[in-house]
């Protein structure tokens, strides 16, 4: 069926409604509103916080980088004086194996002084040393004086031993009988030092 409008006004149609608009729908903009605005400052509270926090740790670090050059400096003259103190140390030691070294000889020639003023008949003509081996001549009125001699080098404990290579009157006076001896020696090592 076509129908016709015979009275020439438009025909009104209609319409959709709109939704109506309520309060209720303010208080949820309005709640969301809130929430946002308290999210936002909740946000911004804890961004000025971490912002102190990272102010505070960059002061640290650059406090102990500070430090670390100040520490570095130390280390560095504790290297220095570390080394300072082994070169000392190590020339101590060779000063100290010096004097032990130089009381050897000492000790030796006292030992063979108080052997031979010991005896009134006997002398010393000859004394050599190669490295740890002793060799000393002498000239004795009778071979007992040898032997007390002998007796005397042993006892000093100085020797680790000690030979009579050799004893023999001498010929070439003939109104004094004499003897000449040699005696070989074999240094004991020295005692360690501590």
């Amino acid at each position: 069926m076509i129908r016709v409008n015979l009275m020439g006004l438009p025909k009104q149609r209609k319409r959709a409604r709109m939704p109506a608009v309520t309060l209720e729908g303010g208080r949820s903009l309005i709640l969301l509103a809130v929430v946002v605005l308290g999210v936002s400052g909740v946000t911004y509270v804890r961004h000025g916080r971490f912002q102190q926090q990272v102010q505070r740790l960059n002061e640290q670090v650059a406090a102990l980088n500070l430090e670390l050059a100040e520490l570095t400096v130390i280390r560095a003259e504790y290297d220095t004086f570390s080394r300072r103190k082994d070169l000392l140390t190590r020339r101590i030691n060779i000063i100290e194996g010096l004097k032990a070294k130089q009381a050897g000889p000492v000790r030796l020639l006292s030992t063979l002084a108080s052997a031979v003023v010991g005896t009134d008949s006997l002398w010393l003509t000859g004394f050599t040393q190669t490295g740890q081996t002793v060799t000393i001549e002498g000239t004795a009125l009778n071979v007992k004086a040898v032997a007390d001699f002998l007796t005397r080098l042993i006892n000093a404990r100085i020797f680790a031993e000690v030979d009579l290579r050799e004893t023999a009157q001498d010929t070439a006076d003939k109104e004094m009988e004499r003897f000449i001896f040699t005696v070989n020696g074999q240094l004991a090592p020295p005692a360690p030092t501590t």
